[in-house]
């Protein structure tokens, strides 16, 4: 006969089980329906030879009426969770139908219905989430030059939402979405004709889900939680998602209670490039969390506060008075190392309540998991106490987000047993004395089975059957089991159950009131516990929105406690946060390095960076030196300071940076069939596009992926761009090899050459890894040849060909000063810094346009955008119209 597929069905000659099957398939076409029958969850059609595929499961087929045959594959409905994570994990979405009703009470067919949804942006269940980083769902609403972004952790409740502002708008989005990493993204069709977007997706793990509708005026309207807020590319964005979380999870979650608008400039700007390059969160090149900045920080007792602190380090602060106030409360924290102690003992392994508040709102939390709740809840007090005994004003407000709930912590204590299990039923559930009632029929259960094992042995005793033995199943009750060979000593009080190939069953009278009185207080003892376990989840409920808040409050408790642990254990000391432009460390150390080296001592190096004669740092030297460490460092530890940790260093004072850009080594990037030039150039565009005077730019070997003049060319054009205070005149720390550069010292206003200093010892190098005013005009190229191995026979012929070389090129060496541009700030209207600037940004996002893909309505509306800012005279930036309207429409 043949197999089955949904096109070639004919529904009236499907089986009536089928026709069930269908009937709940055609409502979720874009999932695997997982269809409880009996023991097991069954998949049918497509679906199974998708899913026999992807869990390389057995596939079978089953009868489907006159037409043919059903592909078929299953499994067992106690595992099931542990498939449908695989299954999560390679991008697929699981809808679960289950059994509604007893099928011992059916009538006909057994009621079944789809009782949640699982998708890769919507996983609750623990075993499938990363207990460090949360896991996002997102939504992304494009209306021309303007994007609206929200996204949501379900587990915890988080939801957060954005317009990204018109400038750059394309960068920024990806930038954000970069940082959340959601595993699942909803979007409009013109995010999707647009185009611009593919090769980020390609890069990313995403499942992408169309679904324009959602992102309606109407759909504002009807969500309850934006009541009352503007049409705005942030709300559509807000409502699409708040729509498919509803629709996904067949309910609106009651811990999802708040929005969070947030406008970007209200955090440093990390692109993706700075946080790789920088190494925040895992290794460039293993992709680990060991080895990043976050694994060297990360001291946290739970994964709440594990979570946080990720944040925390992918989004630092830049405003002065929220840096200082976490400060303050790590100070206290480091000062007072006993109360610190005891606070992360008390915290150490505390279960992850913020992620509990998920499936409390979703119906799906065990009795173990009210058993964790009930010990977490009792530590509150104590941790109350503590915090308000600091005397501090700071600390008491984090005291007053923790409510304890003592009076239903007690009580879940009281009635849940030490251990419970993880499904009623399974094992003793109510603790012995907390309901008089569940006691008896527990002791009637319980004497039951000794009296089973009694009567088994009487029987073998007055039979002489040795083997006889007293079994049980769900079809046929109790019984005496018999074995073919003791058939003639069978007594005729027996009465025969079932047959089977080499033994009998049968029972007595006896047998078969003693299975009423022990099957009758079994079933009651689990009904019993089931109502009360029934009453627990309804109070947690209705606690929901004090344990989430207690919840954030114990991740942040945690994170500062960690912080506080750090800067004592590693020696990092409080920076002052200063509202300028300056970056001066004593002592700076890179903290990774410095964990991770076990040889020797760490070498610290200092820093000075201001906005007038110390504006960007030249720092010539060979590699292997140690210029990119420093480079980063200063990255690692003005990030440190924005997120009110202290660092590395004797002393640090840490002007604010609003961005910090990096352009650190590079690679070829395959997939979007860009070499490493190209890679490289395009950072640097991208820096040059984004970056303010507030920034903190980062440039390693600007140049050296083409010929040596056009690389020159290129890095000393930069260099005028970031230093000009005219154009740019960030604060800049700038790698190269090109010796011909440290010419510009007095030249261009604010750069000053350093070098990373080496030594000569009997005609070895040496690196001090010390950075020291001044240039140098070696690189130790051949010597680092010799270092790495090179056989002596090339290092030799690299050092005879250099010398010539040399002399070839003696009296030819580029004379930079005769060619660079004096920056005397006498610019014309037309060849203003901010002129040149704008029209820069302008023109990289036209060439970003595909029009060939481009709506005439959304053509119509980028052109009137670009026009209004190509004729406004005021200075970029000034006023962002996506920043201001979301301030209103938020407000």
């Amino acid at each position: 006969m043949t197999l089955l597929t949904y096109e070639s069905l004919d529904e009236s000659t499907l089986t009536p089980m089928l026709k069930q099957y269908l009937a709940e398939k055609v409502k979720w076409p874009d999932c695997l329906l997982f269809f409880r029958m009996g023991d097991f969850f069954e998949l049918f059609f497509d679906d199974a030879v998708t899913a026999s595929r992807e869990l390389e499961l057995t596939l079978t087929k089953r009868d489907a009426g006159a037409a043919g045959k059903a592909p078929m594959c299953g499994v067992p409905h106690h595992a099931a969770n542990q498939y449908i994570h695989r299954l999560i994990q390679r991008g697929y979405k699981v809808a679960v139908c289950d059994q509604v009703e007893d099928p011992a009470e059916a009538k006909g067919l057994v009621r079944r219905e789809v009782i949640r949804i699982v998708t890769p942006g919507t996983v609750i269940d623990p075993d499938a989430l990363l207990p460090t980083a949360n896991t996002y769902i997102a939504a992304v609403y494009q209306e021309g030059l303007r994007f609206g972004l929200a996204a949501c952790d379900l587990s915890a409740g988080h939801f957060e939402t954005t317009t990204i502002p018109t400038e750059n708008g394309q960068l920024r989005l990806k930038d954000e979405l970069s940082r959340l990493s959601p595993k699942e993204l909803i979007v409009n069709d013109t995010f999707i004709e647009s185009g611009w977007f593919t090769s980020f997706l390609n890069e990313h793990d995403m499942t992408l889900t169309i679904m324009s509708d959602a992102f309606s005026d109407e759909q504002v309207r009807a969500a309850p939680l934006l009541a009352g807020k503007a049409i705005a590319p942030w709300s559509k964005a807000s409502a699409a998602l708040l729509h498919y979380i509803e629709k996904t999870q067949l309910t609106l979650p009651a811990h999802i209670k708040a929005i969070a608008p947030y406008e970007l400039h209200t955090f440093m700007l990390l692109d993706q490039a700075a946080r790789l390059n920088l190494e925040l969160i895992e290794t460039i090149r293993e992709r680990n969390r060991k080895g990043s900045l976050l694994s060297v920080l990360d001291c946290t007792k739970t994964s709440m506060g594990s979570r946080l602190l990720r944040r925390w380090v992918l989004q630092p602060l830049i405003d002065p008075r929220d840096i200082v106030s976490r400060q303050n409360m790590v100070a206290r924290f480091k000062a007072h190392f006993v109360l610190r102690k005891t606070l992360r003992d008390t915290l150490n392994g505390l279960f992850d309540i913020e992620r509990l508040c998920g499936r409390i709102a979703l119906g799906r939390i065990t009795p173990r998991d009210l058993a964790a709740l009930a010990d977490v809840l009792l530590c509150l007090p104590e941790i109350i106490r503590q915090l308000r005994d600091l005397g501090d004003a700071e600390f008491a407000r984090l005291a007053d987000q923790i409510t304890p709930l003592d009076d239903f912590a007690a009580w879940l204590k009281s009635a849940l047993v030490d251990d419970p299990p993880v499904t009623v039923g399974a094992e003793p559930l109510i603790r012995e004395g907390f309901d008089p009632e569940v006691d008896q029929l527990r002791d009637a259960w319980q004497n039951g089975k000794q009296w089973l094992m009694d009567m088994e042995q009487d029987e073998r005793e007055k039979t002489g059957i040795k083997n006889l033995k007293v079994g049980y199943n769900r079809v046929f009750g109790y019984y005496f089991e018999v074995s073919k060979g003791n058939i003639p000593l069978v007594p005729e009080t027996y009465i025969r159950k079932q047959t089977l190939a080499n033994a009998e069953r049968y029972f007595t009278e006896a047998l078969k009131k003693l299975e009423e009185t022990v099957l009758g207080a079994e079933i009651k003892v689990t009904e019993k516990e089931r109502d009360w376990f029934g009453r627990m989840k309804d109070t947690t409920s209705l606690h929901l929105l004090d344990i989430r808040k207690t919840a954030e409050a114990l991740a942040t408790l945690d994170v500062l406690l960690a912080l506080a642990e750090i800067a004592e254990t590693a020696g990092y000391v409080r920076p002052e946060i200063l509202d300028d432009r300056t970056i001066v460390i004593a002592g700076g150390r890179h903290p990774v390095v410095e964990r991770m080296q076990k040889t020797a001592d760490f070498v610290p190096n200092d820093v000075i960076l201001d906005q007038k004669d110390n504006r960007v740092m030249l720092i010539t030297g060979p590699n292997m030196a140690g210029k990119s460490t420093y480079m980063r460092q200063v990255a690692l530890i003005v990030l440190m300071a924005q997120i009110g940790s202290f660092v590395p260093a004797d002393s640090a004072r840490i002007g604010i940076v609003d961005r910090i850009f990096t352009r650190v080594g590079a690679s070829d990037d395959v997939a979007s069939g860009q070499s490493t030039f190209m890679v490289e150039m395009t950072e640097v565009a991208n820096i040059c596009r984004q970056a303010t005077e507030k920034s903190l730019v980062i440039l390693d070997e600007v140049g050296r992926g083409t010929s040596t003049f056009d690389g020159l060319a290129i890095a000393w054009a930069v260099i005028e761009y970031v230093s000009d205070p005219n154009i740019l005149g960030c604060r800049t720390l700038f790698a190269t090899h090109y010796h011909e550069l440290t010419e510009l010292e007095g030249v261009l206003q604010g750069l000053v050459n350093y070098h990373v200093a080496v030594t000569e010892t009997d005609g070895e190098i040496v690196f001090l890894h010390r950075i020291h005013p001044g240039g140098t005009d070696d690189s130790y190229g051949i010597d680092v040849a010799k270092l790495a191995g090179v056989p002596a026979s090339i290092v030799n012929r690299a050092r005879e060909i250099l010398i010539q070389l040399e002399r070839d090129n003696k009296g030819r060496k580029m004379k930079i000063r005769k060619h660079a541009r004096p920056m005397d700030g006498q610019m014309d209207l037309f060849s203003g810094a901010e002129s040149v600037r704008r029209a820069d940004r302008l023109l990289a996002e036209l060439a970003d346009l595909d029009i060939d893909n481009m709506r005439p309505l959304d053509a119509l509306t980028m052109l009137a955008e670009l026009h209004r800012r190509a004729s406004d005279k005021r200075p970029a930036g000034f006023l962002n119209v996506a920043d201001e309207d979301l301030h209103n429409e938020q407000n």
